[in-house]
This record gives structure tokens, C-alpha cells and sequence, in this order.
């Protein structure tokens, strides 16, 4: 089953890579680029989704760490989405990318150093593996075959859940999920 760090970093692997190729001149520069959002803009959007909010619910000391996570997210897409506007042959361009590479590289450090371990220390193996489920579909648009009906039932719980604003939610398991709402 999927682990919400591993898949996180292994997200962040394909990434470097193709940043790599990209400063490297290694393919179609813009190409790899094009690639680099199509993968980062759904990853980042999940982490803000929910998982920084879970590590905030874990550790409310990493509050900044993760307000400074969202802020770097909204710096990359914009400049990549500027870069993206141009064309390869712009003056700059190469500048850019390596631009990019560099914060990309330093909030990658800085998340897998500080914020990961966190949810690696601080949730069960299971809460681990539906998270890393949530953000594959979030990130991918797959769908992960689950234990009969428990993916479903649990998202709906969720849902019902997040309307009422209940705390700590996206920690919680099904059965915690149905006593919180009071949906047992």
C-alpha cells in the first residue's frame, strides 16, 4: 500500500529529474518544463489540501514551516507559469529554469527534513497508507482499489465531517470518522 512520504518523495524524485534534464539540455527543454508542471501544480495543490493541514494538527509548532510550504508552492507556479509563456529561445529562459530548479530544490530539502518526518513519526501505518491513497488520486486521478467499500464509506465520512468542521479528520480512521459525527 502506498505511504504518504514515500509517495511524496518519489514525487519529488521525478521532479529533480526532470529539472535535471531540463538545466542539463538533456531533451526539449520546454517540454520537460511543461512536464515539471503537469506533475508539480496537482502535488502542490494536495499538499495544501490536506496534507499540510495534517501536519499543522500534528505539530502546531511546524505552523510556520508550513505557511512558508504554501508560499513556496505559489512562487514556483508562478514562475513557472510565466516561464511556460514564453518560448525556450527568450532571452533569460535558461536562467529561469535554474531559478526555479533552486527554490524547487530548497523546499523540497526543507519538506523532506522538516515536515515529512512528521507525518512519518507521528501517524500509524494505516492513517500513512490512506493518506498516500488520497494523494495519489489527488495527484494522478487513479483511483486505488480498496477493502470492499471502506474507501468509499470512509470518503464519504470525511466529507461529512469536514462540513461539520470537526478537528483532526484527516487523521482519523472510518470507525473514529462515524463516532465524530455521531454516524455510528
Amino acid at each position: 500500500m502506498p505511504d504518504i512520504v514515500e509517495i511524496i518523495k518519489q514525487q519529488h524524485a521525478q521532479v529533480e529529474d526532470l529539472l535535471t534534464r531540463a538545466e542539463n539540455g538533456d531533451g526539449d527543454s520546454a517540454a520537460l518544463m511543461q512536464e515539471v508542471a503537469r506533475l508539480l501544480l496537482p502535488h502542490s495543490e494536495a499538499e495544501e489540501s490536506f496534507v499540510y493541514p495534517a501536519i499543522r494538527d500534528l505539530a502546531a509548532e511546524a505552523g510556520e514551516e508550513v505557511k512558508d510550504g504554501a508560499v513556496e508552492h505559489h512562487q514556483v507556479e508562478e514562475m513557472l507559469q510565466n516561464l511556460l509563456r514564453g518560448s525556450s529561445d527568450d532571452p533569460g529562459y535558461d536562467g529561469t529554469v535554474a531559478a526555479i530548479a533552486g527554490e524547487l530544490r530548497h523546499h523540497v530539502q526543507e519538506e523532506e527534513e522538516d515536515l515529512l518526518p512528521i507525518l512519518a513519526e507521528r501517524l500509524d501505518d494505516a492513517e500513512r497508507e490512506e493518506m498516500g491513497r488520497r494523494f495519489i488520486e489527488a495527484t494522478t486521478g487513479a483511483a486505488l482499489p480498496s477493502e470492499g467499500d471502506h474507501e468509499t464509506t470512509r470518503r464519504e465520512l470525511y466529507e461529512k465531517a469536514k462540513e461539520q468542521e470537526i478537528p483532526g479528520r484527516s487523521r482519523m480512521n472510518k470507525q473514529e470518522l462515524a463516532e465524530a459525527i455521531g454516524d455510528s
